[in-house]
């Protein structure tokens, strides 16, 4: 993306082995990836959790954890892996203000309200927009103090839908330097250009919110949401009709930006 960050030797390392754990685990299920099973989402967690994902972000610093982050969103991880990754935890964990996502997987839980295990929790299961998680009402709890802070995991949370936008963007890009039209590709028509550049650089400005003054969390999280839908729908629409097909994972990051906006609202 255009924000110059400036980068480290440990986060290069943590990006690099992650990104080939997700080439041999994750990439090849496509646009499936909301049809893998339970067993196989519970086994990436483990490899996240032995790889040092988990503490890498909780130990970090700020910039770091949202960085990766950012490229947990990008690559639509599962539902309990993007929870468990904002809270920078090694336990299977969830959090939301009324809605959590993924309880049935979670160890524990946290709200505004403190934080909880999953059976000292009453939940009711609830329709869920993202078709990849289940989501569940909140009822009440038996909510402790904790050391966790809810705000810093919204922020990871904005981070990670600015890095479903960022993906949506690449493959609009990449549709548009190869799709032809009137012997032309379609990424050389201004309509089409303009508002790849005018999306690319809404969701810039975001990160520069999030990873140079991230002050009022809440403001930033709806901006980001705000940002990445459009972007999201923009890709959708410039990759003509099969944008809203099950062949791509445009609906599939369109669906999770959706079911965040959700559990923080």
């Amino acid at each position: 993306m255009l924000l110059d960050v400036e980068s480290n030797e440990d986060l290069e390392l943590i990006k690099n082995s992650l990104n080939e754990l997700l080439i041999r685990e994750w990439s090849s299920f496509g646009a499936k990836k909301h049809e893998v099973s339970r067993e196989k989402i519970l086994d990436l967690f483990n490899k996240f959790k032995e790889l040092g994902v988990f503490q890498f972000i909780r130990e970090t610093s700020l910039t770091n954890a949202l960085i990766i982050n950012e490229l947990l969103g990008e690559n639509l991880l599962p539902g309990i892996i993007a929870t468990t990754a904002m809270l920078g935890v090694e336990s299977p964990a969830t959090l939301g203000f009324n809605y959590v996502p993924e309880a049935d997987k979670a160890e524990i839980i946290l709200s505004p309200k403190g934080i909880a295990y999953k059976d000292e929790v009453e939940l009711i299961e609830v329709n869920s927009p993202d078709p990849s998680i289940k989501m569940f009402k909140i009822i009440n709890g038996n909510w402790k103090a904790s050391d966790l802070d809810f705000n810093k995991a919204m922020l990871m949370a904005s981070a990670q839908i600015i890095g479903h936008g960022i993906a949506c963007m690449k493959e609009a890009i990449e549709y548009a330097k190869t799709r032809t039209t009137f012997g032309k590709p379609i990424g050389s028509y201004q309509a089409i250009k303009h508002r790849i550049v005018d999306d690319v650089i809404s969701l810039e400005l975001v990160r520069s919110r999030y990873l140079s003054n991230p002050k009022d969390v809440q403001s930033i999280f709806k901006h980001a949401y705000r940002k990445a839908l459009k972007s999201i729908l923009d890709s959708i629409q410039i990759h003509g009709g099969i944008g809203f097909t099950a062949d791509l994972d445009l609906h599939l990051h369109l669906k999770r930006v959706i079911a965040l906006e959700k559990i923080f609202h």
